[in-house]
């Protein structure tokens, strides 16, 4: 299963990238955003390096006013930075799609079919689902390693033997890890939810990693959440100029 999304993300949106031209390249404190000629805007969460001078962004090539299939060609690239802009490009070209989708009505337990005394494995940290989940008699078990929550190894003996469900959040595919984290859990079976702004939420992508649903943010006012971004606002400010959407995959 390694390294399949990198080819599945650019085989599905090479056609339409290779029709559109990037407009705008927001690089933000907390979020990026990236706008196309035609007024679509996708999102993808900033990775954090220490750069050691005052160029945080090092790539020579300027990708505003190029055609949008140049950018998408560098999927496989190693730089964080790179690939962040490759997956809000990937969410812009989807924006369509992703307005028709319903809305996220945030019923997590529904959705991993959990009930009382069930227990989820949660890559990434998202406060609020683990308080709506802990409420309903649901143990979660978070590992995050960017806020050292966890440890490796102890997290994925557990969710091997004990995990009744999986939520990851969409940073992964920026760390081009979300692949290596099914093959360390050893199964793709296991009822699971991608998550959070930078996530594609489109068809076929997923269909080797048994994802069941994605839960993505879709822009809805473009220079709000682009105010919000040069503002370095977090998820809770986006929502305001979003909406939440959820796509069944399996």
């Amino acid at each position: 299963m390694f390294m399949l999304l990198n080819d599945n993300i650019l085989r599905q949106f090479r056609t339409s990238s290779a029709l559109e031209t990037i407009d705008e390249i927001h690089l933000g404190l907390g979020y990026s955003a990236l706008t196309l000629t035609n007024g679509s805007c996708g999102l993808c969460y900033t990775p954090k390096e220490k750069s050691g001078t005052c160029t945080v962004f090092k790539e020579s090539t300027e990708f505003e006013g190029r055609p949008a299939i140049q950018l998408l060609e560098r999927i496989h690239d190693e730089n964080p930075l790179i690939r962040c802009l490759v997956i809000a490009l990937a969410n812009a070209l989807n924006h369509s799609f992703a307005m028709g989708l319903d809305t996220d009505d945030g019923d997590v337990v529904g959705d991993l079919k959990l009930k009382k005394g069930s227990k989820v494995a949660m890559i990434g940290y998202f406060g609020p689902i683990i308080t709506q989940l802990e409420k309903q008699g649901i143990e979660v078990r978070p590992y995050d390693i960017g806020k050292e929550i966890g440890e490796e190894k102890s997290f994925y003996s557990w969710a091997r033997a004990e995990a009744d469900g999986l939520i990851l959040t969409a940073t992964s595919l920026i760390t081009n890890s979300t692949e290596e984290i099914f093959e360390k859990l050893g199964t793709t079976s296991l009822p699971s939810i991608l998550m959070g702004p930078s996530t594609i939420a489109s068809p076929n992508l997923y269909d080797h990693l048994g994802i069941t649903y994605c839960a993505a943010t879709v822009p809805t006012d473009v220079p709000g959440i682009l105010k919000d971004i040069r503002n370095g606002r977090g998820t809770l400010y986006l929502h305001r100029h979003s909406r939440k959407v959820k796509l069944k995959l399996i």
